[in-house]
């Protein structure tokens, strides 16, 4: 879930061992069929991308070219060439990406990349197990295929044959066994150790088999083999150059390698010529820009500099969508965007209160005024994943209900509310100007605090606020199934106090347990579906929205897709003159 939250990242690790249980038997499973893309859910912890606060990225210096000779004359004076295209530049097929985070680390494990820049780029880079793509269940990747034990316990993978590493050594089972032995390792894995935490032990029985022994049954471990911290690395030369190194010359089975990457400026992908996927990627050259300003994005896929620009602004979107050459996808992702509130803080922890505050938001006419509709009214208190039923009932903008819930409140004539707002974040600000605005009508005096990423996370996870609202962008799940999300904001036992709202409900928490305890999909459909409906009645937090992706693409580029978990399989791309 899938960042900077680090702070909510680190803490949200400490969120644990669910209780193990024996599952009903499992046949044997060949890697799913790739199904049409469901939105699926993932579990993991929520992660937050960091709203770019810095100048636009350089561009990259343009190429001179010799002016020509002319006789008895000096040369002539040379004048800076515009900035070639992309293809010229870099040599065969190159894809400008505009992008608005940049990688803090390139290392897919340990304490530095748990941030989306960083994520969204090291799954190009990497291969796991078991791969996210556009289906409702991981896909085949180094695993060709896997079994299960009939006590969901025993995880038996045969692993795919002539992988190679970018560099050309082959990719073995030990350095598959170094890789989940490192992801089961609190001490390794130090941002996500949940979900490795159910590895016993493995072995490589033979150079093509590779066993995982749990010590419990976890009902999403196949997600949690699809997520960056799961991702194999070379055994060799990740012990010779160390962590650190590492990240700066990383070195992967995946579809792209690194060719530069200058921090603050820009990420150079090459295509790895010994990529297992035949013929892929299309693609020679990736360039992702880092371009926080939006502004600038938007001028670069304009202008044609840039093929692919992220994150489009709602106020923009008509407007990028007219331009000629140019097409915005708007996808469902696995993000959204709420208002926690924490129920140490009375009257917070009134349930009549807080409906009254959900039937008091005009959720419909924010979506229309605030995002052009590209997104969804939402139905839950976390993204819609994998076990999202459609059924559950959002709250509905009705003042008189609300005003209703308010008079059978302990405060119906109101109370004093600060919430916390990021900074520099219009949509946020005007977002939460109306809901000051609505709920003055119940008698709420709210006032608006914005403050920067780091200042949010240390006072909202420091127990001492009362109300909290993050970009809707920012919180996204990494894992295809509900598991981690749900372990964060929903079980007050897992480690980060049900999202530090400190909502501590028994049942709650038993439902959660009971997902996690078994891979029987009805099991885990039923114990998810019946959590859904209970944090919607009894949740701290107004839910407000489900995120979409908002991406330009120029027409001439084809295969590019945001996936649920927002990331994008680029070896999928290609461009046509």
């Amino acid at each position: 879930m899938r960042k900077p939250l680090y702070v909510l990242v680190a803490i949200t690790t400490v969120f644990i061992l669910l209780i193990s249980a024996c599952a009903p038997a499992a046949a044997p499973t060949e890697a799913p069929a790739e199904e049409p893309a469901a939105e699926e859910p993932a579990a993991e912890e929520p992660a937050a991308e960091e709203p770019a606060a810095e100048e636009p990225a350089a561009e990259e210096p343009a190429a001179e070219e010799p002016a020509a000779e002319e006789p008895a004359e000096e040369p002539a004076t040379e004048e800076p060439a515009e900035e070639p295209a992309a293809e010229e530049e870099m040599g065969g097929k190159t894809i400008i990406m505009a992008r608005d985070s940049e990688p803090l680390s390139l290392n897919p494990i340990g304490d530095g990349s748990a941030d989306n820049g960083s994520i969204f780029m090291i799954v190009q880079i990497f291969d796991t197990l078991v791969e996210t793509q556009d289906a409702p269940l991981p896909q085949p990747a180094i695993a060709e295929s896997w079994e299960v034990s009939d006590d969901s316990l025993t995880w038996t993978f045969k692993l795919r044959e002539g992988v190679m590493w970018s560099n050309g050594e082959p990719l073995t089972c030990e350095d598959v066994k170094y890789s989940i032995d490192g992801f089961g390792d609190p001490e390794v894995n130090t941002f996500y150790s949940g979900f490795g935490s159910a590895i016993e032990s493995t072995e490589c029985v033979d150079e093509s088999t590779f066993v995982v022994q749990l010590n419990r049954v976890e009902g999403a471990f196949l997600d949690y083999l699809s997520t960056m911290p799961a991702s194999i690395r070379p055994k060799a030369i990740y012990e010779e150059l160390g962590s650190d190194a590492f990240s700066e010359s990383p070195v992967g089975s995946g579809p792209f390698m690194v060719r530069e990457w200058v921090r603050g400026e820009k990420l150079v992908l090459d295509k790895n010529p010994y990529y297992w996927k035949e013929g892929q990627p299309y693609v020679d050259t990736f360039i992702i820009e880092y371009v926080p300003d939006e502004n600038t994005r938007m001028l670069k896929i304009e202008s044609g500099e840039a093929q692919i620009a992220t994150e489009v602004p709602y106020a923009q979107l008509e407007r990028i969508q007219a331009l000629d050459g140019v097409n915005v996808q708007v996808e469902d992702v696995m993000a959204w965007d709420a208002v926690w509130f924490n129920v140490t803080q009375p009257p917070l922890d009134d349930v009549n209160l807080v409906r009254a505050l959900n039937y008091a938001t005009p959720k419909e006419a924010m979506l229309d005024a605030l995002m052009n509709g590209a997104g969804e009214i939402a139905n839950h208190v976390i993204a819609k994943v994998k076990y999202w039923d459609e059924s559950v009932e959002p709250y509905p903008y009705d003042m008189e209900k609300a005003k209703e819930y308010m008079a059978q409140s302990s405060v119906p004539d109101g109370f004093d509310l600060n919430c916390l707002i990021v900074a520099g974040d219009q949509v946020e600000r005007q977002q939460a100007e109306i809901l000051q605005q609505e709920w003055a009508e119940l008698g709420v005096n709210m006032s608006i605090e914005a403050v920067d990423v780091s200042t949010i996370w240390e006072r909202w996870t420091g127990g001492g606020e009362q109300c909290f609202t993050y970009p809707g962008a920012g919180l996204s799940s990494d894992a295809l199934s509900d598991d981690n999300l749900a372990v964060v904001f929903f079980d007050y036992t897992g480690g980060a106090d049900s999202f530090w709202t400190s909502w501590n409900n028994e049942r709650a928490i038993e439902l959660v347990a009971t997902a996690g305890q078994t891979i029987d999909e009805d099991a885990r459909t039923a114990a998810f579906y019946e959590l859904q409906q209970l944090a919607m009645d009894e949740y701290p937090a107004v839910p407000l929205f489900f995120i979409k992706a908002r991406t330009a693409v120029a027409d001439n580029v084809t295969g590019f897709k945001t996936l649920p978990v927002k990331w994008w399989n680029l070896e999928d791309v290609d461009i046509t003159e």
